[in-house]
């Protein structure tokens, strides 16, 4: 009878405990759609010049990190944030990913951009660059927890 009772034991382990995990494959599409919206979320917030938006995508304890200057804490973040948005307009932000994976709850996403900023007087500044965003699965969704940029000189 114990072996009855430890093969129903052995059935009911190899059944529910997969059952308990979360498809990997579908996680990882799921992730990756999650992380675009935020992505595009936080875009949209530059080129629409709403701070609150941008503001919302980073985690509590975001960090950026720049060529050639210290790291940015969270309060240094914000108020770049919000500096950035009252002295530019950005009417165009274009991302090229170049690669992105999931592992756990962070998300990494590499690429380039182009962008133009509008001075509020002056004329137009054209940039572009390598970006690193590293995203946190947060309450709420996907968080920027990590951000590097490098400007690629001008050609």
């Amino acid at each position: 009878m114990r072996s009855l009772g430890q093969a129903c034991l052995v059935v009911a382990v190899v059944l529910v405990v997969p059952a308990c995990r979360r498809p990997l494959v579908a996680d990882a599409a799921a992730d990756r759609a999650a992380v675009d919206a935020a992505l595009e979320q936080y875009r949209q917030a530059w080129l629409q010049g709403d701070s609150t938006l941008a503001l919302g995508r980073l985690s509590g304890d975001v960090k950026f990190l720049f060529p050639g200057t210290p790291d940015l804490d969270s309060a240094a973040v914000h108020a770049l944030v919000i500096d950035e948005m009252a002295k530019y307009r950005i009417p165009s932000l274009t991302l090229k990913r170049a690669d992105f994976f999931v592992a756990g709850d962070h998300a990494v996403d590499v690429g380039t951009y182009e962008e133009t900023q509008v001075p509020k007087t002056g004329a137009p500044i054209h940039g572009t660059g390598r970006y690193m965003t590293v995203w946190r699965r947060e309450p709420g969704g996907w968080r920027i927890w990590r951000f590097m940029i490098n400007e690629l000189p001008k050609s």
